[in-house]
């Protein structure tokens, strides 16, 4: 009898169809690796945004304020644009032996967390084994035009709290327990607002989540608080905040690699980009909410995409946590939600080579990836509207 392994819809599958994984995963890895050493402009993004981090902390320690772009120049002229929350943060740690560390702490969650992303969220979205990690890491570290190597060479404190996200996904996916993914998510917002988002999972993962909608509105107050509190105590504070955000980001139109920075970049009118993201929103969201008939992990793993591509500033380092919920959803679209690690090779190697080959390294590839995500929520749609309904959530 062939030894068979079990995956994570109890059907049996061969070790062999692992081989499958590790071939495409390996060589995904190499492709990323020929996409570091390509004469794009990746040298300039190493530490790209760490010096902007690294000096907000020196400001602070020299009695100065971040917010002012004329203290913060230096930064390879990246501004400071966190909330007023990581303000207070950073100031309290700029008073502390912290701040001799800092960029080695920083740099220590980036490396942990780009190492351990695609491997929880392989192992929860595509299933069970090595080669489906190794599948993931691969696809993780191209997709997107090698979203994941500029993940990993920029630096980003949203890469970490995207890692704590993916961590409280464990025992809600495989347990159904979400208390720790509320806490990551809540955090994660009084860093960056749009993080808020991903509480679409929580409350759209399961048939009856009624309970979730009140631990939910518990960990949005909690975040919305962080906010709220400078907004009234602080209102100086938090006008220079929006006021940087606004002249730094809208004003230099760094707006990422979503529609939006697309449209800008395709030079609309700022009215037309915003009407186009919006509309495109509003396309997620509608998707977000036909997805019942789905089971539920690759119901999670629709929800997952929809919640990164709800940030309309999404930059690259935001589209690479998309990549592997991306292949979920693609795999489990192409194979009738019965996925399997050859289908799921196959695809990554496709979408990684199409991702690859049209993309022009500009924000219009916002256009490329919109549609990519538009197009795989909708093939899963229609497909679960032929398939068996949805399987019930883990008891608890």
């Amino acid at each position: 009898m062939t030894a068979r392994t079990t995956n994570r819809d109890g059907a049996g599958e061969r070790p062999g169809l692992q081989l499958a994984a590790w071939t495409a995963g390996l060589g995904l890895l190499v492709a990323a690796g020929w996409l570091f050493l390509t004469p794009h402009a990746w040298s300039t993004l190493y530490e790209r945004d760490l010096p902007a981090y690294q000096r907000a902390i020196d400001v602070f320690a020299a009695g100065g304020d971040p917010y002012q772009p004329s203290q913060v120049r230096h930064a390879h002229g990246l501004p400071f644009i966190a909330p007023p929350f990581v303000w207070f943060l950073y100031r309290l740690a700029a008073h502390t032996p912290l701040r001799a560390m800092f960029s080695a702490l920083l740099m220590g969650a980036d490396v942990i967390s780009i190492m351990a992303l695609p491997a929880i969220l392989s192992r929860l979205l595509l299933g069970p084994g090595l080669g489906r990690i190794a599948l993931g890491a691969g696809f993780y570290f191209t997709a997107f035009l090698g979203a994941g190597v500029f993940s990993g060479l920029v630096v980003n404190n949203g890469t970490p709290l995207y890692a704590l996200i993916a961590f409280g996904l464990i025992p809600a996916v495989t347990r159904g327990r979400w208390l720790w993914f509320h806490l990551a998510v809540a955090l994660a917002t009084a860093f960056k607002p749009f993080y808020a988002a991903f509480w679409l999972v929580p409350l759209l993962a399961d048939g009856e989540a009624r309970e979730q909608w009140a631990v939910g509105l518990m960990a949005f107050g909690a975040a919305a608080l962080s906010y709220l509190a400078p907004l009234l105590l602080a209102p100086k504070l938090m006008a220079a905040w929006i006021h940087t955000l606004l002249t730094q980001v809208v004003g230099d139109d760094r707006l990422g690699d979503n529609l939006l920075g697309a449209m800008i970049a395709a030079r609309h009118s700022a009215a037309a980009a915003y009407e186009a993201q919006l509309a495109f929103s509003a396309v997620l969201l509608g998707a977000s909410l036909l997805l019942g008939r789905l089971g539920r992990t690759p119901r999670i793993a629709a929800l997952l995409l929809a919640a990164v591509f709800l940030d309309p500033r999404a930059m690259r380092y935001d589209l690479s946590t998309a990549a592997i919920p991306l292949l979920a959803v693609v795999a489990g679209a192409v194979s009738a939600g019965r996925s399997g690690p050859m289908i799921q090779s196959v695809v990554a190697v496709v979408l990684a080579a199409a991702m690859i080959w049209f993309s022009k390294d500009t924000p219009a590839d916002g256009f490329l990836y919109a549609g990519i995500a538009v197009a795989a929520l909708a093939a899963t749609i229609i497909g679960s509207g032929l398939g068996p309904p949805a399987s019930p959530a883990p008891r608890r």
